[in-house]
């Protein structure tokens, strides 16, 4: 056997044993199958391609009946053991819906919208609400991708375990937040008008894109799971708009229908990462020349390292925060606001 494939299966089966047991019993198993690397081998040229892999096998196993949903947590409460029994039933269905599991794999990409990052919002809008002397505002969100957290003011959240914020019978995301006055916290206005903009939009109205979304968690992964569920519902109910092509045309385009006299909230979260510097820069000089004529407040994530910053613009003068930090692990929001900046 190919020591590359052994290596690289190995290697994925240990970074997600904590994570996904299944996936790192499932993983062991793919290392030693002979027959299974000679079909995968030739599509492995970088170690996405496995969680891209694992990812088709669940999207297809949705909208499959079959007995391997029995192994699956997405599907039964007490799913069965992945042992060398139920490894022959994956790989049945493996070699059965090949064709479809790889162009799935090879078309498909990882990027998950985790709905608890929205809570994160519930704060810093509140925040900003407290900052304008505005009623109304308008949000636009930067690499929304399936637009999940543009919905934000309509989940219910619990901070702390007892302070409940907003519509907590249809989904509550139970979220700590040290540093902050949480008590303060109240329901927020809706935005009158929501924008998301993607290079690459998931319309999660499509039941195979849903099923995706809903694969990229590890079966493990039951509460966001959940979460995402309801939140589509609340999507269906609430759409919002959202808007394929180039992040920083669209953004332009955007600016220049939003009315001059009501605020508007520019947000990214966990998405600018691996933008260029120079792509970074063009999103600030951006969003400046248009503060010559709107009240903008920018809150960015990854542009200046892990906090979360808030820049507020209006007349081509700039104030800059640092607003907080999230653990999304430990589901644990840290307030910073008032700490020196260390750009």
């Amino acid at each position: 056997m190919a020591l590359k494939y052994k290596e690289i299966m190995l290697a994925y089966s240990n970074a997600v044993a904590e994570k996904s047991p299944f996936y790192h019993q499932l993983g062991q198993h793919m290392a030693e199958d002979k027959e299974l690397k000679e079909i995968l081998s030739p599509f492995i040229s970088d170690r996405q391609f496995i969680p891209l892999f694992m990812t088709a096998v669940l999207t297809t196993l949705y909208h499959t009946e079959d007995e391997l949903r029995n192994y699956y947590l997405n599907f039964s409460d007490h799913p069965l053991e992945m042992d060398l029994e139920g490894y022959k039933v994956f790989k049945s269905f493996v070699t059965t819906h090949l064709d479809e599991i790889m162009i799935l794999a090879r078309n498909g990409d990882l990027k998950k919208n985790i709905v608890e990052r929205s809570a994160l919002l519930i704060p810093i809008f509140h925040y900003i609400m407290e900052q304008s002397d505005k009623e109304n505002f308008n949000v636009i969100e930067l690499g929304t991708k399936a637009g999940l957290l543009l919905n934000f003011d309509w989940y219910g959240y619990t901070f702390n375990k007892d302070h409940k914020v907003g519509l907590t019978d249809d989904i509550n995301i139970k979220m700590k937040i040290k540093g902050y006055p949480y008590d303060t916290l109240r329901p927020l206005t809706h935005p009158r008008l929501k924008y998301g903009l993607s290079s690459d939009v998931v319309r999660l109205e499509e039941e195979e894109a849903f099923h995706w979304m809903m694969s990229l968690f590890y079966p493990e992964e039951v509460k966001r799971r959940n979460n995402m569920k309801k939140a589509h519902d609340i999507l269906l109910a609430h759409p919002v708009e959202l808007l394929e092509g180039d992040e920083l045309e669209l953004l332009e385009q955007t600016l220049m229908i939003m009315p001059d006299d009501e605020p508007v909230v520019i947000f990214h979260i966990h998405h600018t990462k691996n933008w260029s510097d120079e792509k970074k820069v063009a999103l600030l000089e951006l969003i400046q020349r248009f503060s010559s004529t709107k009240e903008i407040y920018h809150i960015h994530h990854q542009l200046f390292g892990q906090d979360i910053f808030i820049d507020y613009t209006h007349h081509n003068v700039i104030k800059r925060e640092k607003l907080a930090n999230l653990e999304l692990d430990k589901m644990k929001i840290e307030w910073l606001l008032g700490q020196p900046l260390k750009l």
